[in-house]
């Protein structure tokens, strides 16, 4: 299933490149969990836009609490993998350290 949009933004976070308050800005933005139109389970969107590709992704889970667990999840591996292939120079503000405040895959 692809989603077009994220719906209702219950979340978002900024990062940076290279942590400078005058760096490229990267948007972190956590959509609603919403059902399926199946009404079976939840899924929770989610959009990263200002490094490489911006689409609407989600995370499924059984219920609305566990999509928006998975979906956290789900964004930290993505981070990750976005912020090898920028030199590890993504951070935010809770943070200097490189820590971007998802969880971090294993």
């Amino acid at each position: 299933m692809e989603l077009a949009s994220t719906g209702e933004i219950i979340a978002t976070r900024v990062l940076r490149l290279g942590g400078e308050t005058s760096g490229q800005e990267i948007l972190v933005q956590i959509g609603k969990p919403c059902p399926f139109p199946d009404g079976k389970d939840y899924y929770c969107p989610y959009r990263i836009t200002g490094l490489g590709e911006s689409k609407v992704r989600y995370a499924a889970g059984i219920d609305a609490v566990q999509a928006l667990q998975l979906v956290m999840e789900i964004i930290g591996a993505d981070l990750c993998s976005r912020n090898r292939s920028c030199g590890g120079r993504l951070r935010w503000e809770g943070d200097e350290g490189g820590d971007l405040g998802f969880p971090s895959p294993v």
